[in-house]
């Protein structure tokens, strides 16, 4: 029985393409993932059948416009002509954008450990910067000619297969056999487009089978994921849920006058009996990328931060202080605005609606504020939520310095804080300051002026086995220590050194991705990932304050609440944050976390427990923050904690979704 031209086609073309997919994905998996924790081999085998699913759907949306057309003689591609290259030039088209989205998927993995996804339009706000990193990183011209010669290869290698078909007779059958088999062929193609033998069809959130986000990572398609994300429009809260979430949150953050009917979430806060007499300076340091387990402060063997780490110990210190999210543009966000920014399309700073917020740095009443960026506060809005919600803020950004450019990110991080001390020790006023750093970050690029601070090269081994990907970026985070230890020599010098209180803490941390965190952090750092939003939080202020340090789990939205506390102020917090000093609160402190690109997964957690689920799913997992096997389930062995933390975790993420354009501004 002869088999038409266009079905031998497209069967060839598709398992060449299942199979081009199955070998990107187990090179994926080689290269991202965990060498000394790596991927069971049950649950890769299954990511990279799931994936081919994925793959098949693309590969038919691939060949649909052939199925439709390339059985007519005029436009048949097996043949001669104009037709055929048309037909190559279309898929010359579709290995393009294949080949270049894996590309990016893969660049975009090794940045930030999460798939491509509709969220990398984010670098387009800021074109100029994001182009300058992709240039100063990676090898753009070399990976252009890879690209190229990639796409060529695969359309010769369509064409061949399109000389080879057309050797075979073509199809001769009856009306009703061809009626048939177009009836079988059409079937056949839309149950491999809808991927699933179900009424709804194969989904981002299938990925998402276990608790490994690293399986989903293997799993997911970065072209339908982009495309799937952009579409995505997340599930918006309704008041009514609101409303029942609000008892709970309401008491959970000290609400003076409850009302459910007003949803009033406002806490008039008064100076407590040990607050500042006088009026003390603060100087507030968001450290880009300041992993906890990359710090010497949680024994990292490598040393990477002794001044930070002997800093510390003089400090009030925060060791168990988790960002909501990761990303430097929520970050900020949260951190001013005492809301975890739980947008799962774009960050809460580009959003007109979520402008208008109450940042507690207005509390403090006759300061001066100043904002410190080394490159511009342009990037991703940010510029927008800080002049409209802080009062009489003066922003200093590239541009205003004397310092040289550094590299895409504006000055180096030393001169930034060098800029800002000149600035302090003209003031004659109370200041409140912000600075926000950016050199531990791609590209690495450390001055050659600073002849002072002097490389090191460990070995790959020492550097995977203790939380780093490559010497670059090792000696970039040991470059932001020599940053801070310059910064506070400085300051030192100056007389508003001992009325000042120096805050430290990270944007967000970083994954660990194809190494280990080192041997001294809990293991769930690695497997609930935990590692990217863990970070250092202390109060340095010798003169002022004793040191201390405190295991309580802690979030970035209470660090403004933390720090106001220490002051003689009255003031009014309509944020999420809590005062991490008030012992009010210790008898029951959570972090909430979130994953937008991860298919919108939220958690909470306390010393003991992670209660992690997906937005779009009706329960989720309990998992051991102590336990050497933290990725295992814990749910069914002990439900009671399950449902309070699950109950806890939707009345967060509820009222939290609310908040972000109903916190009433100033």
């Amino acid at each position: 029985m002869r088999i038409p031209r266009l079905f031998r086609f497209t069967l060839v073309y598709l398992l060449a393409f299942i199979a081009l997919g199955i070998l990107i994905r187990q090179g994926f998996a080689t290269a991202f993932g965990n060498k000394a924790d790596p991927l069971p081999g049950r649950l890769l085998a299954e990511s990279i059948l799931l994936g081919a699913r994925f793959d098949l759907r693309l590969g038919l949306l691939s060949l649909a416009p052939m199925l439709l057309l390339g059985g007519f003689k005029l436009t048949t591609p097996f043949k001669e002509g104009l037709a055929k290259r048309l037909w190559l030039l279309w898929f010359a088209l579709v290995f393009a954008v294949l080949i270049f989205s894996h590309m990016v998927d893969f660049a975009h993995y090794s940045y930030l450990g999460v798939k491509l996804s509709a969220s990398v339009l984010n670098f387009l706000y800021n074109l100029d910067e994001s182009a300058g990193m992709v240039w100063s990183t990676y090898p753009v011209g070399k990976l252009t000619l890879v690209w190229a010669l990639s796409v060529a290869l695969l359309t010769w290698g369509v064409a061949g297969l399109m000389r080879w078909v057309s050797h075979f007779a073509g199809w001769e059958a009856g009306k009703w056999k061809t009626s048939l088999l177009v009836l079988v062929s059409l079937l056949a193609t839309l149950l491999g487009i809808h991927g699933k033998f179900s009424q709804y069809p194969l989904r981002w959130s299938d990925a998402y089978y276990t608790t490994n986000s690293f399986a989903a990572a293997v799993a997911l398609n970065p072209v339908l994921n982009f495309f799937d994300t952009m579409s995505y429009t997340k599930d918006t809260y309704s008041i009514d849920d609101v409303r029942a979430a609000y008892p709970a949150v309401a008491a959970y953050l000290g609400v003076d006058h409850p009302d459910a009917k007003t949803l009033n979430f406002e806490r008039h806060i008064q100076p407590k009996p040990t607050a500042f007499k006088g009026q003390p300076n603060v100087v507030m340091v968001y450290l880009e990328s300041f992993s906890g387990y990359k710090t010497s402060l949680y024994g990292n063997p490598l040393e990477t931060t002794p001044f930070f780490t002997q800093m510390a110990k003089e400090s009030i210190w925060f060791d168990n202080l988790y960002t909501p999210h990761f990303g430097t543009a929520r970050g900020i966000f949260a951190g001013l605005s005492g809301i975890p920014d739980v947008d799962l399309r774009d960050t809460s700073s580009r959003n007109p609606a979520a402008v208008n917020q109450n940042v507690l740095i207005n509390a403090f009443k006759g300061y001066e504020k100043d904002y410190f960026i080394g490159g511009s506060t342009t990037w991703a809005n940010v510029r927008g939520v800080l002049t409209k919600n802080i009062d009489g803020l003066k922003i200093h950004e590239e541009g205003s310095y004397s310092a040289p450019r550094n590299d895409v990110w504006g000055i180096s991080d030393k001169n930034l804080f060098y800029e800002a001390n000149k600035v302090f020790r003209e003031k004659k006023s109370p200041f409140f300051a912000v600075i926000q750093t950016s050199g531990n970050h791609r590209p690495y690029t450390i001055p050659a002026e600073d002849t002072d601070f002097k490389l090191k090269n460990p070995s790959v081994a020492e550097l995977h086995a203790n939380g780093f990907a490559a010497v670059d970026e090792y000696n970039s985070f040991r470059y932001m220590d020599y940053c801070i230890e310059k910064f506070i020599e400085a300051a030192k010098k100056e007389a508003y050194f001992d009325n000042t209180v120096f805050v430290f803490f990270g944007d967000h941390g970083i994954r660990a991705m194809g190494h280990d965190v080192g041997p001294n952090v809990p293991r769930a750092f690695q497997d609930l990932k935990l590692s990217s939003v863990h970070t250092p939080f202390i109060l340095y202020a010798p003169k002022l304050l004793k040191p201390a340090r405190y295991d309580k789990t802690a979030s970035q939205i209470d660090i403004l609440p933390t720090i106001a506390g220490l002051f003689n102020l009255s003031y009014i917090n309509k944020g999420m944050g809590r005062d991490l000093l008030d012992p009010r609160f210790d008898g029951s402190r959570f972090a909430f976390t979130i994953y937008p690109d991860e298919g919108g997964e939220i958690g909470i957690l306390d010393k003991d427990w992670y209660y992690i689920m997906q937005v779009s799913k009706k329960s989720g997992g309990l998992f051991d923050m102590k336990s050497n096997t933290p990725s295992a389930d814990k749910a069914s062995e002990h439900p009671d904690i399950a449902a309070r933390m699950k109950q806890q975790l939707r009345d967060y993420y509820t009222v939290s979704d609310y908040m972000l354009t109903h916190s009433g501004g100033k």
